[in-house]
């Protein structure tokens, strides 16, 4: 494109055209995010969605759930029934109340043969979902989720290795998603220090997240309870760790009657 004057918008007439700087600052006053994925929709540095490279995937897993759906909703039972078994008024048929649904009215047979016909097909739903659980699973493998997120994880055959290696694919899409929202993050805080003229004083910014990809939340602060009780690890140990303070302010903030152990 060719270059356009800040004059060309009213909005930004008064802007000075050359980069503001403040003494003492070091960065831009805002935190940027971007997924961390090549961006192979347009080749810019600009982030991309999570499922920017499973769009044809996630089209593919939509239309076989369209078929599985068409499959149940075709394969509903019905009667065929012959016109002359039907109420006739004013010259029109007319369909039993409340069986629209089920009765379906045709010229069956006009030499006098059967009045009614079920119609009750045999489901194919079966394939239909093997083949969808396949589209879910291809989208997760994509968009790095572990198996079972989407789709079923009881119609997956996997050993322990293999699941362990699909949570761990989905444990490190979401460590690199968090490396960079914590950097992100600090930028934007460090911009409001800047802002409420904190830039340079002594300030911390804590910032931790919590999964459960690849461990039990919960059974690993029962274990660390039972170490606690067996006294391998400390009360300021386990407080520092489960409420994310640090060791001094662990110490501080423990009972008078330390030495009571959890139970």
């Amino acid at each position: 494109g060719r270059p356009c004057p800040l004059s060309a918008v009213y909005e930004w007439a008064e802007i000075a055209p050359e980069p503001i700087t403040y003494p003492g600052m070091k960065q831009n006053d805002y935190g940027y995010f971007r997924v961390p994925l090549k961006n192979r929709v347009d080749g810019s540095p600009c982030g991309v969605s999570i499922y920017s490279g499973a769009v044809q995937a996630i089209r593919r897993a939509d239309a076989q759930y369209g078929r599985l759906d068409w499959e149940y909703r075709s394969g509903e039972r019905a009667v065929h029934v012959d016109e002359r078994a039907l109420r006739h008024k004013e010259g029109r048929t007319k369909l039993p109340e409340g069986m629209k649904r089920l009765y379906r009215g045709l010229n069956l047979d006009q030499s006098g043969g059967e009045l009614y016909k079920e119609y009750s097909p045999t489901m194919r739903d079966e394939a239909y979902l093997r083949g969808l659980e396949k589209a879910y699973r291809n989208v997760e493998f994509i968009v790095g989720l572990a198996y079972g997120d989407l789709s079923d994880v009881s119609e997956v055959e996997k050993t322990a290795t293999e699941i362990k290696a699909a949570k761990q694919r989905k444990y490190n899409r979401v460590g690199a998603i968090q490396k960079n929202l914590k950097a992100c993050l600090t930028d934007f805080v460090d911009a409001l220090a800047f802002y409420e003229e904190l830039y340079t004083a002594n300030y911390e910014f804590a910032c931790t997240f919590n999964d459960s990809i690849l461990t039990d939340e919960e059974g690993e602060r029962e274990q660390d309870r039972k170490d606690v009780a067996m006294g391998v690890m400390g009360l300021a140990e386990y407080r520092a760790k489960w409420y994310q303070e640090d060791e001094e302010t662990a110490k501080a903030n423990l009972p008078e009657q330390s030495s009571s152990v959890l139970t």
